[in-house]
């Protein structure tokens, strides 16, 4: 028998982030698990089946179980659902940032930055790792995760070290981080919706009109 075992990340990704999505990929695969288990036994009656049997029930019914476990465990309107869409979302768009924005980001915030030289004041105004993690709404370890990864644009340091950040940097990570979630939950949602099933799971889930010009 094969011996599994875990990837660690290739960027550090916050543990506490990571430890959320191990609770919420652990509780999927114990749903789906039920699941399939609940199914072949229906499928198959008490008897003892045969290994063919059982491995013809399982290719036939892993995608419409699959995707039932991850309505439930995912887009569904419910606390534990919204907990692992956060848990998901967080860490998949540190690992988004930290695998392609890098110095490119950095240098389009540069470029950005020296054509707006004559913005306000209160569009130049810097702020504290502390109070960027509050208009962003994430926590400070993963706030330092965002600015190390370039994704805030150049971020000043203190002679104390601590760091000093563009308000209009973070105004901007946060729109683009906002159409890109709500584009990645609609593609979801629709894809469930289009194969007519599961509409009690996601009902009260948000769906935004997409504004994307075509």
């Amino acid at each position: 028998m094969p011996t599994f075992v875990r990837t660690p990340p290739s960027a550090p990704v916050e543990n506490q982030l990571l430890a959320g999505l191990h609770l919420a990929l652990g509780a999927f695969s114990k749903d789906l698990t039920a699941r399939l288990v609940a199914h072949v036994h229906a499928q198959l009656g008490a008897a003892k089946p045969s290994r063919k049997s059982v491995e013809k029930v399982v290719a036939e019914s892993v995608p419409v179980l699959l995707e039932q476990a991850f309505v439930t465990s995912f887009l569904s309107g419910k606390e534990h659902a919204r907990e692992h869409r956060a848990f998901l979302s967080h860490v998949l768009s540190a690992a988004e940032l930290q695998a392609t924005v890098g110095k490119d980001w950095t240098a389009l915030m540069q470029a950005s930055g020296a054509s707006k030289a004559a913005s306000s004041a209160d569009e130049d105004e810097e702020l504290t790792s502390e109070a960027a993690s509050k208009l962003l709404h994430v926590s400070r370890t993963h706030l330092n995760t965002l600015a190390d990864s370039g994704a805030l644009g150049v971020v000043r340091r203190t002679d104390g070290g601590h760091r000093r950040i563009s308000k209009a940097a973070l105004l901007k990570y946060k729109a683009l981080s906002k159409e890109r979630q709500s584009k990645g939950l609609n593609a979801m949602v629709a894809a469930s919706q289009k194969l007519g099933l599961y509409d009690a799971e996601l009902e009260g889930l948000p769906i935004k009109a997409d504004r994307t010009v075509r």
